[in-house]
């Protein structure tokens, strides 16, 4: 069946009337609880990733120290090893700081935003201190 070429009906405001029945409805949190779902997501698999990048790490680890005295590159290893959490924790904050920000007082966004913030951070804490740990120890 061809389109009509009908014109829209348009209200006196000037805005056009509301769609069909068959047209989709606005998502209920304007989009904000995708945002902290995504969040929470990106949270979980920061640490997770740690597996993937584990084996590179070690094998930064093999080639960048020498057999006789310290490292010059003391940083290679560590930076082969959070190179992918990094990235994942650090969308995951952006999503779950701007969900928390368009979220209303008391919605289930704002819950899975502090949740994705709180895992995000105690994440980013505990491998600050191993790393700076390795990084001394590695002298």
């Amino acid at each position: 069946m061809p389109p009509s070429s009908e014109p829209l009906p348009v209200e006196a405001a000037g805005e056009p009337a509301p769609a069909a029945s068959g047209a989709l409805a606005e998502p209920p949190g304007n989009g904000h609880t995708a945002a902290a779902i995504a969040s929470l997501v990106l949270a979980i698999v920061a640490p997770v990733s740690l597996l993937f990048t584990a084996p590179f790490a070690s094998f930064a680890m093999l080639l960048a120290f020498p057999y006789d005295g310290p490292s010059r590159n003391p940083w290679l290893a560590p930076l082969a090893f959070w190179s992918l959490p990094m990235v994942f924790g650090t969308i995951s904050a952006g999503l779950g700081i701007y969900s928390l920000r368009k979220s209303k007082r008391s919605g289930e966004s704002k819950g899975l935003s502090l949740a994705s913030l709180c895992i995000t951070a105690v994440f980013f804490v505990l491998g600050l201190s191993f790393t700076l740990r390795f990084v001394y120890m590695m002298r």
